[in-house]
């Protein structure tokens, strides 16, 4: 009897376990700059507890654009348990969160060449640290590499007004990159070059 329920025991851990680390084929739609291309990868990522979403703006012919899966609060304790402090966050679910641009912008006064970059945050209780990395193509921050970082800078969080049960970017037409979550939001600027 013991033997079957630790056989029992040891069959859910590793079925939980693989569950949690499941990562399907990436697909280029979730990246694409095609607002067709998108909404079909909406459709059919649209069935997962934290569906797919995208913000946009074009700003003199550069199209900036976020691709991103929304979580959602659900009453769970947000900073520093379901996203622990000090550590690198996919900043959403599923696949990693994206920033696109057709074209060269400045982040934050820093140069950012035309294309597709992970957008990664540590958070922390003070600070958090936005990152933009290459290898953009990756479910959650499993596959993260420092070294293909090309840029990190510091945003301040701040209280927002109204709770935000689901995460949420949002740009501006003057460049202004908006997130919100829980009760927590930070900015930081984007401007063609």
């Amino acid at each position: 009897m013991e033997a079957r329920k630790f056989l029992a025991g040891s069959i859910l851990f590793v079925a939980v376990g693989l569950g949690g680390c499941f990562s399907p084929e990436y697909s280029q739609n979730y990246v694409s700059a095609s607002e067709e291309e998108f909404a079909q990868y909406k459709k059919e990522a649209g069935e997962r507890p934290s569906p797919p979403n995208r913000t946009s703006s074009t700003m003199r012919n550069t199209k900036v654009y976020i691709t991103y899966s929304q979580p959602a609060v659900q009453e769970r304790v947000i900073w520093g348990e379901l996203v622990p402090y000090d550590k690198i966050w996919r900043t959403g679910a599923n696949e990693a969160t994206v920033f696109s641009v057709t074209g060269d912008v400045l982040v934050n006064g820093d140069t950012v060449r035309a294309g597709n970059y992970a957008l990664y945050t540590i958070p922390s209780e003070k600070n958090w640290t936005v990152i933009l990395n290459t290898k953009y193509d990756v479910w959650g921050a499993y596959d993260y590499e420092i070294e293909k970082d090309v840029l990190r800078f510091d945003v301040y969080p701040t209280p927002l007004d109204e709770p935000q049960e689901r995460m949420a970017f949002e740009i501006d037409d003057m460049g202004t990159v908006q997130f919100a979550w829980e009760k927590l939001g930070f900015k930081f600027y984007v401007m063609p070059i």
